[in-house]
C-alpha cells in the first residue's frame, strides 16, 4: 500500500513540474524583448554593488514591463555610447534623457515627464567660487555629449568669460577627476550630488543651471507603442500617492538621513547621572540641527527660485472663496513666458477673461471636474499679454480640507504652443502648396470629392479647368528661375480674383493650376469663364525690369459627363489642355472621347519612345545629295527612322513632334549625330568616299546651350573631321531665338563645321539678319519645287533664292526633286545640288554603299 502511494505521489509531482515548466516556457516565448540602455547615473539609473540594475527609472520600467509582459534586457554602455546605440537601433529604449531641439529631431519622447532635475557645480574646497565670473579659466569636468556644457557656456557668455571643459563618461569619473587634480570642478545633476556629493570631499557652489524634464526615449519612428504604454502607466500612478511611482521616488531619490540624535546619547541618558548636562547637550544638538536644516532650506529656496525663473512651467496656487477660486500665488516666470505680471492674476475672474473664446465654455466645464476627480489634466488656448494665441496644458490637484479648513488647488501651466504650431505646419504642408499657399493635389482631391457629393445632392454639375502657362520653361531658362517664381505668384493672384466663394484654385505642379467652378453651369457659362481666364493672362505682366506677355492653355472637363470621380475628371481636363496646346496654345478646349483616344495612343507611343534609344530601335536612312553637273553623289543627309517592335518602321513625322513635345528630342538628336559620324568613318574604311554628311538639329537642342560642346565631343570620339559635317537648321529654328542661334552657329564655325538653312523660304527671316550668319548652304523647300512647270510663282521664288544664295556666296540644294523637268529647270537656274526621289529615296547604309559607291564624286 505504501509503495503504491509513493509511486502515485512521484507521478503527480512529475506531472505538476512538467505543467509548470511548459507554462513558463510558453510565457517566455510570448514575452516581448525590450533592450534597455543602462549606464551609471545614480540614483536615477545604475548598477548597484551587487551588479543589479537599480534606480528610479529602472524601478518604473520594470513595473511597467511586468504589467505589459515585456522581457527587459539591459545593455551596459556609457552615456554617449548609449545614445549612439539608440540611434543605430542597437537598443530599443533609453531612460533618463532631457529633451533638446537636436535630440527631438533624432529621438521620440513620451509626453509625461518622469521627474525634473537641474545641474550644479561642485568644486575643490580650496577654490572660492561664488558666481559665474569665478569660473574664468577653471577646468570643469563635464559629461560627454550632455547638454550641461553648452548650457554653462551660454550662461558665461553674458560675462565674457569661459572655462576649460574636461570630458568624462560618468559623474563619478568627474568627481574623481577633481580629486585627482585633473579638474578643478565638476558639473553634476542635483540628484547625484545629493546622494554622493559629500563622499568626494568637494564643496557645493551657488551656481545652478539647465533645469530639465527627464523622459524615456526611443529612436525616431521606432517603438511608439513603448512610449504610449509608459505614458499610460505614469499618468495613472501620479494620481495615487501609494502607487509604485511615489514609492520609487521615495526609495531612490530621497537621501538617507542620519538619525537626529545618535544612539550613544540614548545610552548616556540611561547610564548617565548628570541629567542637566545631558539636557544641555540635547538642546545644543537640536539647535545645531535646526541651524543646519535652516541653511539647507535656504539653499533649497535659492535653487527653487532660480529653477522657477528658468523653468518653462508656471506654478500657481488657488484658494476657494465665495464666487470661485482666487489665485493666491503665481511663480514669477509668468511674465517671461506670457507677459503678465503675477499681480494681475489675483482677480478672481482673471483666468476666464484670458481664455480663448472658442474654448471658454468647454474649458470651464472641464475645470469643474476637479471636485469629482481631484486631479485634472486638460489643454486649451489663452491670449497672452500681446493678444497672441497660446496653447496651454493645465494640470491641477485638489487639496481639500487643508490644515486651516480651506480648499486649495495647486497646478501648473505648460506652454505647448511650439508643438501645436509644428503640427499645424505639417498639416498645412501636407495639404497646401508652400509657395503660393494654394491647395495642392491632395487637397484638390478632397475639394473635388466634396463638389461631387454636393452635385449628387442637388442634381447639379460643375466644371474643372486645367490651366498651364504657355512656354513657361523658356521664362525659367532665358530670364531666371527667380523671374519664373515671380510669374507663378502673379498668375496665382490674378486667378484668385476670378474665384467665387465656393470655387477652388489649386496648384498641382510647376506651372499647372486647376480651377474648380462649383456652380450650376453649361457650356456657354464655362466658355465665358475660360475666356475671362485667358483675358487675365493677356494683360502685360511686369517682373523687375521685364515686361512679359504670357498666355495659357486651358482644358475643361464637366461633371458628370466627363467623369464621375476626381481622378477621371482631372485626367480628362489635362487631356483637353494638351489638345489646346497642340492646337496652337492661348486657347481652351472641352474634353471629348476623341481626345481621350488620341491621348491614349500618344501616351503609349511616348512610353515606347522613351526606351527606343536604349533598345537600339532607332535607325538611320541616308538620302544622297547629287551634283546637277555630273549626277555624282557629293554627300548624304541622315534621316532617323523608328523600327518599332510591333508597328514596324515609323516615319519621323509621326514621332519627331512627340519627341519635341516631351523633351526627348535632345537625346534622339545626339544619337543621330553620333551614329551619322560613326557611319562616315565606316564608309571611309570600306573605301566609299562620301564627301560630307548632313544632320538636322532642333530648336530644343539649340536652347540647351550644350550642343556646341556635344558636337565637339562627337567629332573627337568618332574621328570625323569637322569640315565633313553639315548641321541643318530650319529657318524657323533660327528666327525663334536669333541671338542664341547666332551664338551657337559662331561656335560651330570656329570648329570648322559647315552650316545649312533647311526649308528655306517657308519662314519669315530678315534678309539683313540672314546675311550676317556664317552659312554655307541654302536648301530650297520642297513646297516650291513640286509645282515647277505648273506654277510660275514657285518658279520665280526658286529663281530668287538661287540668285540670293549666289550673291551671298552660298551653295544651293533643291529638296524634293522628283521629275526630270524639275531637274532641268533648276540646273538652268544655276542650282548646285539636288536631293529627291528622282535620284533616290532615303535608304539604309548597306544599300547606299552598293548602289552609290561607284557614283561617288571624286
Amino acid at each position: 500500500m505504501v509503495y503504491k502511494v509513493t509511486i502515485s505521489a512521484i507521478l503527480v509531482t512529475l506531472l505538476t513540474l512538467a505543467l509548470i515548466w511548459n507554462f513558463q516556457g510558453e510565457g517566455s516565448d510570448n514575452a516581448r524583448e525590450i533592450r534597455v540602455g543602462l549606464y551609471q547615473n545614480s540614483p536615477k539609473i545604475y548598477r548597484n554593488a551587487q551588479g543589479e540594475p537599480a534606480g528610479l527609472f529602472i524601478k518604473l520600467i520594470e513595473a511597467i514591463a511586468a504589467e505589459e509582459s515585456w522581457q527587459l534586457t539591459y545593455v551596459d554602455c556609457e552615456w554617449s555610447n548609449c545614445l549612439n546605440l539608440l540611434s543605430n537601433r542597437a537598443i530599443d529604449l533609453m531612460p533618463d534623457v532631457a529633451i533638446t531641439d537636436e535630440r527631438d529631431r533624432k529621438f521620440d519622447f513620451h509626453s509625461i515627464a518622469v521627474t525634473h532635475s537641474w545641474s550644479e557645480v561642485w568644486a575643490r574646497k580650496d577654490i572660492n567660487i561664488m558666481g559665474l565670473p569665478d569660473l574664468q579659466g577653471v577646468r570643469i569636468a563635464v559629461l560627454r555629449d550632455s547638454v550641461q556644457e553648452v548650457a554653462l557656456q551660454k550662461m558665461m557668455m553674458g560675462y565674457g568669460v569661459g572655462f576649460k571643459p574636461i570630458p568624462v563618461d560618468t559623474y563619478s569619473e568627474g568627481f574623481q577627476a577633481v580629486n585627482n587634480g585633473k579638474a578643478d570642478a565638476v558639473i553634476t545633476n542635483v540628484h547625484f550630488a545629493d546622494i554622493h556629493g559629500t563622499k568626494f570631499g568637494l564643496r557645493e557652489t551657488p551656481i545652478m543651471l539647465n533645469p530639465a524634464s527627464l523622459y524615456y526615449v526611443t529612436a525616431i519612428g521606432e517603438n511608439p507603442d513603448l512610449l504610449r504604454a509608459i505614458d499610460k502607466h505614469i499618468e495613472v500612478w501620479r494620481t495615487d500617492p501609494d502607487s509604485v511611482y511615489f514609492e520609487a521616488l521615495k526609495s531612490t531619490m530621497v537621501p538617507i538621513q542620519e538619525p537626529i540624535i545618535p544612539k550613544l546619547l540614548l545610552w548616556i541618558l540611561v547610564i548617565g547621572g548628570a541629567m542637566i548636562l545631558v539636557m544641555f547637550g540635547v538642546t545644543g544638538l537640536l539647535r545645531w540641527q535646526v541651524q543646519k536644516r535652516t541653511k539647507a532650506l535656504s539653499r533649497t529656496n535659492v535653487r527653487f527660485n532660480h529653477l522657477l525663473k528658468a523653468s518653462p512651467v508656471v506654478l500657481y496656487q488657488l484658494l476657494l472663496e465665495e464666487g470661485g477660486f482666487r489665485p493666491v500665488w503665481v511663480s514669477a516666470n509668468l511674465k517671461r513666458l506670457f507677459g503678465y505680471e503675477p499681480e494681475e492674476l489675483y482677480d478672481i475672474n482673471w483666468w476666464k477673461s484670458v481664455l480663448y473664446e472658442e474654448d471658454r465654455s468647454k474649458t470651464i466645464e472641464q475645470f469643474g471636474g476637479i471636485f469629482e476627480k481631484g486631479h485634472v489634466v486638460y489643454e486649451y488656448r489663452i491670449l497672452d499679454k500681446e493678444g497672441k494665441i497660446r496653447y496651454i496644458r493645465d494640470e491641477l490637484q485638489l487639496l481639500a480640507n487643508s490644515g486651516d479648513g480651506h480648499v486649495e488647488i495647486v497646478g501648473s501651466w505648460s506652454d505647448l504652443t511650439d508643438i501645436y504650431e509644428k503640427e499645424d505646419r505639417l498639416v498645412f504642408l501636407s495639404q497646401y502648396d508652400p509657395f503660393t499657399h494654394l491647395p495642392n493635389r491632395q487637397k484638390l482631391q478632397e475639394r473635388v470629392e466634396e463638389a461631387i457629393e454636393r452635385s449628387k445632392q442637388f442634381n447639379e454639375n460643375f466644371a474643372i479647368l486645367s490651366i498651364d502657362i504657355d512656354h513657361f520653361k523658356k521664362i525659367n531658362e532665358t530670364l531666371s528661375y527667380q523671374v519664373g517664381d515671380a510669374v507663378i505668384l502673379r498668375v496665382a493672384e490674378r486667378l484668385k480674383h476670378i474665384l467665387k466663394v465656393d470655387d477652388t484654385l489649386a496648384r498641382i505642379g510647376g506651372d499647372d493650376f486647376v480651377l474648380v467652378i462649383n456652380e450650376q453651369i453649361d457650356v456657354n457659362r464655362v466658355s465665358k469663364i475660360a475666356r475671362k481666364v485667358l483675358k487675365r493672362f493677356a494683360a502685360p505682366l511686369r517682373v523687375d525690369d521685364h515686361e512679359l506677355m504670357i498666355t495659357a492653355s486651358i482644358g475643361i472637363a464637366i461633371y458628370p459627363e466627363d467623369g464621375r470621380d476626381p481622378d477621371t475628371l482631372l485626367k480628362n481636363a489635362e487631356i483637353a489642355r494638351y489638345s489646346a496646346k497642340k492646337a496652337g496654345r492661348n486657347r481652351f478646349e472641352f474634353f471629348n472621347d476623341r481626345l481621350a483616344e488620341g491621348m491614349h495612343e500618344n501616351l503609349m507611343l511616348e512610353s515606347a519612345l522613351r526606351v527606343a534609344v536604349e533598345r537600339n530601335e532607332l535607325v538611320l536612312h541616308y538620302q544622297p545629295l547629287v551634283c546637277f553637273s555630273d549626277v555624282g553623289m557629293v554627300g548624304v543627309e541622315a534621316l532617323v527612322r523608328w523600327q518599332h517592335p510591333t508597328q514596324g518602321l515609323i516615319p519621323p513625322y509621326k514621332f519627331i513632334p512627340l519627341a519635341e513635345e516631351t523633351g526627348l528630342i535632345g537625346d534622339i538628336g545626339l544619337w543621330v549625330l553620333r551614329e551619322a559620324c560613326r557611319q562616315m568613318i565606316e564608309w571611309d574604311k570600306a573605301g566609299i568616299g562620301v564627301d560630307c554628311i548632313s544632320v538636322n538639329i532642333s530648336v530644343q537642342q539649340i536652347e540647351t546651350g550644350l550642343l556646341p560642346k556635344q558636337v565637339k565631343e562627337v567629332l573627337q570620339d568618332t574621328g570625323l573631321t569637322a569640315n565633313r559635317l553639315f548641321l541643318e537648321l530650319t529657318e524657323s529654328t533660327i528666327m525663334q531665338d536669333p541671338e542664341q542661334a547666332a551664338t551657337a552657329m559662331a561656335e560651330f564655325k570656329r570648329m570648322g563645321v559647315k552650316l545649312a538653312v533647311d526649308d528655306f523660304g517657308t519662314g519669315y527671316s530678315s534678309m539683313s539678319y540672314l546675311k550676317r550668319l556664317p552659312l554655307d548652304r541654302l536648301k530650297i523647300d520642297r513646297s516650291f519645287i513640286k509645282d515647277i512647270g505648273r506654277d510660275t510663282s514657285d518658279e520665280v521664288i526658286c529663281k530668287a533664292i538661287v540668285q540670293l544664295a549666289k550673291s551671298l556666296g552660298l551653295e544651293t540644294v533643291a529638296e524634293g526633286v522628283e521629275e526630270e523637268s524639275q531637274a532641268e529647270f533648276l540646273k538652268a537656274l544655276g542650282c548646285d545640288v539636288a536631293q529627291g526621289y528622282l535620284y533616290s529615296k532615303p535608304i539604309p547604309a548597306p544599300e547606299l554603299a552598293n548602289k552609290w559607291g561607284r557614283l561617288t564624286r571624286k
